[in-house]
């Protein structure tokens, strides 16, 4: 009897040797390795899948996922990230079909991946779309319609509350923000009955950039000193045609223009250069585009289908522009660094990149 239990305690411990064998090697084949893109800092990315095009349920360093705090049976649709003093914010909206009820959707900020929803009063739907941190202090914008209302609302939030919203009368989408000093800056457009406007917005006060008769997406802001600079597209075949425009203090120039569909994507100002980029429609396929001081700045280019630049960051001295390429087979997402196209070790083929920004060591 004692043999027989000796013998049967051998066998079950050697076959939880061998199972805790096999699951540690398994365990290691899900372990990604982490591998630096850039040598100067860590690139910090969030977007949607490429399998199913649903939102991510995590943010990425560099090709290594982080997960994000999430309900359950939720969607997310992300739209920002952000990097300030070790920390990580990732911004996006919540979707989600409630049992009895209808589709719900919550405006969140993730911190380091722990979830917290942006107060707003009773509400159909929200949408957050850009995070600035300053200082201690964190900034998201976006828009939402009240439960008794049918315009949308432009918003921004300070810590999670409410700091200035519009007044509802004209329909109004909020896409960017920033801050500098004491001073709040956010950028969209109005929805008016005359055409789309578009606007920035300081401490609340709106300035006007466009006029309804020319269809104007202001999309991207940043300010230097005493200078707004804002980025955006206008879209108006009928009149003045189509271009990629950056207004300086109200002022237009057009870094790009003709018949063709012109998109815009970020503004970012270093050492007192002006960076742009966006993509244009070249023939039958899109073509990204960069600019560094209003001049046209090269992009490696090798796809026969459509490439788009959709968001960008200077660090260190090296521009980096994020983009995707679509072809016949495939989608993926791209980087660019000072021109030529980086490796992304396998992320680019698993995630449709939207934003992203870098911490440098």
């Amino acid at each position: 009897m004692g043999k027989r239990f000796i013998i049967v305690m051998y066998c079950i411990l050697g076959i939880a040797i061998v199972f805790h064998s096999c699951k540690k090697d398994d365990d290691d084949k899900d372990e990604v390795e982490e591998r630096q893109i850039v040598d100067w800092g860590d690139v910090y990315f969030i977007g949607f899948s490429l399998e199913n095009n649903t939102g991510i349920p995590s943010y990425y360093r560099n090709n290594k996922a982080f997960p994000l705090e999430l309900g359950t049976g939720v969607q997310v649709n992300p739209a920002d990230i952000t990097v300030a003093s070790g920390n990580v914010y990732v911004i996006g909206t919540e979707n989600r079909d409630q049992p009895g009820s209808d589709h719900v959707t919550k405006a969140v900020l993730w911190k380091n991946g722990k979830r917290s929803e942006l107060r707003t009063p009773e509400t159909t739907y929200e949408e957050a779309t850009a995070v600035f941190v300053s200082g201690e202090d964190v900034y998201v914008t976006g828009s939402y319609f009240l439960a008794d209302g049918e315009k949308r609302i432009g918003v921004v939030w300070k810590n999670g509350d409410i700091l200035m919203a519009t007044d509802g009368k004209e329909s109004t989408t909020f896409a960017d923000i920033f801050v500098s000093g004491d001073d709040v800056y956010t950028v969209g457009h109005e929805n008016t009955q005359g055409g789309i406007v578009s606007k920035y917005w300081k401490n609340g006060k709106a300035v006007t950039l466009s006029t309804a008769d020319i269809t104007t997406y202001a999309k991207s802001i940043v300010v230097d000193g005493a200078d707004i600079y804002v980025l955006g597209y206008v879209d108006n075949l009928s009149t003045v045609g189509r271009s990629l425009t950056l207004w300086k203090n109200g002022k237009a120039d057009k870094l790009i223009s003709g018949r063709s569909v012109i998109r815009g994507g970020k503004v970012v100002i270093e050492n007192g250069d002006v960076y742009a980029c966006g993509y244009e429609q070249v023939g039958s396929k899109y073509e990204p585009r960069f600019f560094k001081n209003g001049v046209k700045q090269p992009l490696d280019d090798y796809n026969n289908g459509h490439t788009y630049a959709i968001d960008l960051q200077i660090s260190e001295g090296n521009a980096l522009v994020l983009g995707n390429m679509d072809s016949e087979l495939s989608r993926k997402s791209i980087l660019w660094v000072n021109g030529g196209i980086v490796n992304l070790h396998g992320l680019e083929n698993e995630v449709d990149m939207i934003a992203f920004d870098i911490a440098t060591f």
